[in-house]
């Protein structure tokens, strides 16, 4: 499993894909923004707002500083994309596992 983030003031980019899955997925926090045939393409779309999130590439200008290639990205390590994955099933309603704010 190869996983990149890019953080923003608008919120963490993930680019990700499982082993299962041949293509990439471009996400922003909890929205999916599409798939990609490679890591590359995904992080390419993220610099040149066209990810298809109006809020992002409205904010197209020299003042955001965007990395042009997936190598200025951040790989993120399979056990850490577990851990982010277990946080999110915990998040979803209706589930058994969510702790509530008593404790």
């Amino acid at each position: 499993m190869h996983t990149y983030i890019f953080n923003t003031d608008l919120g963490t980019f993930e680019i990700t894909n499982s082993r299962h899955h041949r293509m990439y997925e471009l996400w922003l926090e909890y929205e999916k923004l599409g798939e990609y045939a490679t890591a590359r393409d995904a992080a390419e779309d993220v610099a040149s707002f066209n990810t298809g999130h109006i809020e992002w590439d409205n904010l197209e200008s020299e003042a955001v500083r965007v990395p042009a290639g997936i190598e200025a990205w951040t790989e993120v390590g399979e056990t850490a994309v577990q851990s982010a994955v277990d946080l999110r099933r915990r998040a979803e309603l209706n589930n058994p596992y969510l702790v509530g704010e008593e404790g």
